[in-house]
This record gives C-alpha cells, sequence and structure tokens, in this order.
C-alpha cells in the first residue's frame, strides 16, 4: 500500500526533527561552557586579589631593592648586612629587617647589636632609604 500524501508530508518533516535537536543541544552546549568559563574566570579573579600583598605582609624585594639595603648599611652604618627580610608597606614603600655582622673588636656598643630596620621608599634605582639598629622589641614591628 503507498504511502498517502499527508503520511508522506509528516515522514519528511521528522526527517529533519533530528537535525533541529542536534542545533539546539549544540547551543546549549555552548551556552553551558560559556557560563562555566565566566564562573572560572571570575573564581580566578577573587583568588588573585585575595593573594596580593597586604600592608604588613612579608614579600620579596622588588629589584634593585635588596642590593640598595646592602650598599645604604655597608656605607653609612658601615655594617655588612646577612639576612634581609621585606615587608610591604603600601604603594611604594617597603619595611626590612636586616641582620648585620656584629664587631666585638669595637668598644662601640652599637656595633654589639646585630639587627637593623631599615625604610625604603621610591622605585629602582632611586630608593630613599633610611635605616637604624634594633634597640627594643618597638623597634622591630614592620611599617611602623
Amino acid at each position: 500500500m503507498p504511502p498517502s500524501p499527508a503520511h508522506a508530508a509528516v515522514e519528511k518533516d521528522r526527517l529533519f526533527e533530528t537535525l533541529d535537536k542536534e542545533e539546539s543541544s549544540n547551543r546549549n552546549y555552548t551556552k553551558l561552557f560559556l557560563i562555566a568559563v565566566v564562573i572560572v574566570l571570575i573564581a580566578g579573579g577573587v583568588v588573585f586579589y585575595m593573594m596580593l600583598p597586604g600592608v604588613g605582609d612579608q614579600v620579596r624585594a622588588p629589584k634593585g631593592l635588596e642590593q640598595a639595603v646592602r650598599d645604604h648599611l655597608l656605607d653609612k652604618q658601615k655594617r655588612v648586612a646577612t639576612d634581609i627580610t621585606f615587608y610591604y608597606c603600601g604603594g611604594d614603600s617597603y619595611w626590612a629587617r636586616s641582620g648585620v655582622e656584629t664587631r666585638t673588636d669595637i668598644p662601640n656598643p652599637i656595633y654589639r647589636l646585630d639587627k637593623y630596620v631599615v625604610n625604603a621608599r621610591g622605585q629602582d634605582p632611586n630608593w630613599e632609604i633610611t635605616s637604624k639598629p634594633v634597640n627594643s622589641t618597638d623597634d622591630d614591628k614592620p611599617c611602623t
């Protein structure tokens, strides 16, 4: 029995039904993928922002600062720096705690102290550096 013309029209429409479903499925996957990408980017931005150093956080010295601090302590204070720890104080300001070699061969008591605090401001190579020996625990607080 040959198919009726109405039945043939229905079969013809059903032929493209699968393609329509496939196209809508692809659009849904694309939307879902874009939403996931946006969520990942937002989460990455939040994590990046939270990882930025805050005032008083220990940081790695910016380019040229560690050498500038070592040179300053040697030239101005006549002390050889050992270990230096840097702290971020906001903007272009840094605070550092530096160990120095003690000098027992000189009778001056300042040379028996083994720590200096350093304040640095500016950018490489124009650092403004001040330093003083640590005499009390109040002197040894970052960013004060």
